[in-house]
């Protein structure tokens, strides 16, 4: 190729402008048949740009704050409070003073208040079947009022009492007697709620 395009340039050169028509339409044929030169041009990049390092996340969604806690000083319900009682020993002879508890035991899932004084928490002491009234803890006590407590959750509260083995009844009447050899039953009150009974066992002397 590089060699037609030089003769078609030394013809040229050699005939002039002034050159016999002949050669003048040799050299136009010799043109016409060289080819046109192309020029390639490099191919177009296929890989796409990177994303931009400018682009942002979406705003995190808002946060709910916790909701307060609860008030401490709103009474317990009565569904959250346990009320049980315990017997020190399995049997006491009688003229022992057999040694009994009350328990109170916040049961719920947060901190409440109650009443936990001497009028409102006692314990009864019956007959096996409970129709008999033996004694109770508040019969010879004075009430000295309301005594609230805040109670955490699953907190537990123990009040200790010696019975003396005789009867009482309300008002404490002077005239008491020894109680007999026998089982007996202690239920354990706080307020309106009653707790299951336990055994008490007194032997003869």
């Amino acid at each position: 190729m590089l060699g037609v395009v030089a003769l078609v340039w030394l013809i040229g050169g050699l005939i002039g402008s002034e050159a016999d028509p002949e050669l003048q339409g040799i050299l136009a044929a010799i043109q016409s048949s060289v080819p046109p030169s192309t020029v390639s041009s490099p191919p177009a990049s296929s890989s796409t740009a990177p994303p931009s390092s400018g682009e942002t996340s979406p705003p995190a969604a808002p946060t709910t704050p916790p909701p307060p806690p609860p008030d401490p000083n709103l009474p317990c319900p009565d569904a959250a409070i346990g009320v049980t009682a315990e017997v020190g020993a399995p049997a006491y002879r009688v003229g022992q003073r057999p040694a009994l508890k009350l328990i109170v035991t916040n049961a719920g899932p947060v901190p409440c208040t109650r009443d936990v004084s001497d009028e409102a928490r006692q314990l009864v002491i019956t007959s096996p079947d409970g129709s008999v009234r033996v004694w109770s803890s508040n019969d010879c006590y004075s009430p000295k009022g309301p005594e609230p407590r805040i109670l955490q959750a699953g907190e537990r509260l123990e009040f200790a009492v010696n019975w003396a083995g005789r009867t009482s009844a309300p008002g404490c009447p002077r005239k008491r007697t020894t109680v007999q050899a026998g089982v007996y039953a202690v239920t354990p009150h706080l307020g309106t709620l009653v707790g299951p009974a336990v055994p008490l066992t007194l032997t003869a002397r």
